[in-house]
């Protein structure tokens, strides 16, 4: 057989080689492609709908009868608006307030319970299941276990410091109280998830450290400031920047908790935005730049924790 004849037996089996091997290559990106046309069509696409109806004046439902209804285009001016609204303001200032004592004691009770059933046993296992429970419920459920809760007359709350002498106390009647029922039934519902997120951090240190550790005497504290808290670090990181765009985005416990009362003293910043966007004419233009200015304020936020992640 000649030298041509045997190139031209060759290059079939190359070119076959060759689509294998870009088969392979871009089969992980066809199974991604359902994932990545979800989140364009539900996720980037709202997002950016939702900034570019924020340079608009505009209602949210356009009516051809409704002039005041109609697109007009207006460029910042509808964020420039937001310093003077009292409205956002005060939600703004309060869902900070919330976000910065919230998030921390959910991360404390997460990870006091994550230390406590880390240790695998079967009655862990229940105890597990059971705190994590309230993960898997809607938050308007935990608002309203929670108004029961901690109703005036008839909550257990409320029947539990009877039995101690302490007068009921009226939990959702007056404005700072209101905010702390909000604080618990928040912390209550999310501990559970980042427990187990903590607890898969837990499971991952290597076990002899702690066994060269206790060789050593070095104390329970000493063993946990120097190796738990640091090789827990990633699951701690992930843990503050959920919690905080949770908080930032809390809605559904307190419409069904304390539906924004007594007065206003618990409308965060997602209900006014609601407020604004539904219950007041024409101003859905006004409630996109609302929107915008807490996506910026959460991608600011998650960008400043995984940087300062990275340098520790």
């Amino acid at each position: 057989m000649s030298t041509g004849d045997r190139r031209q037996y060759r290059e079939p089996g190359r070119l076959t080689g060759f689509l294998r091997l870009v088969g392979q290559a871009s089969w992980p990106y066809l199974l991604l492609l359902p994932t990545v046309a979800l989140l364009l069509a539900f996720t980037l696409y709202p997002l950016l709908q939702g900034l570019w109806m924020s340079l608009f004046r505009r209602g949210l439902v356009v009516v051809a009868q409704v002039p005041e209804s109609t697109p007009v285009f207006v460029g910042l001016d509808n964020y420039l608006k937001l310093m003077s609204d009292k409205d956002f303001v005060v939600s703004l200032v309060r869902t900070i307030l919330f976000v910065t004592v919230a998030v921390p004691l959910q991360l404390a009770a997460a990870l006091g319970l994550a230390l406590l059933l880390a240790p695998q046993s079967r009655f862990n296992s229940v105890v597990r299941t059971i705190v994590f429970f309230p993960s898997m419920i809607s938050g308007l459920i935990i608002g309203v276990i929670w108004a029961w809760l901690f109703a005036r007359n008839s909550g257990l709350v409320n029947y539990g410091l009877s039995l101690v002498g302490v007068p009921a106390v009226p939990w959702l009647e007056q404005d700072q109280l209101a905010q702390a029922a909000v604080v618990v039934a928040w912390v209550w519902g999310g501990a559970g998830f980042n427990m187990m997120i903590l607890i898969a951090g837990l499971t991952a240190i290597p076990r002899d450290l702690y066994e060269a550790a206790a060789i050593d005497g070095t104390s329970r504290w000493r063993t946990f400031t120097h190796i738990t808290l640091p090789l827990l670090q990633p699951s701690v990181v992930v843990v503050v920047v959920l919690g905080v765009i949770g908080a930032f985005q809390v809605y559904e416990i307190v419409v069904s908790l304390t539906t924004g009362g007594p007065g206003r003293a618990t409308v965060f910043l997602v209900q006014n935005i609601y407020e604004t966007a539904f219950k007041k004419p024409n101003q859905a233009g006004i409630a996109a730049a609302q929107s915008g200015v807490l996506f910026l304020i959460l991608m600011v936020l998650t960008i400043i924790q995984l940087r300062i992640a990275r340098r520790r």
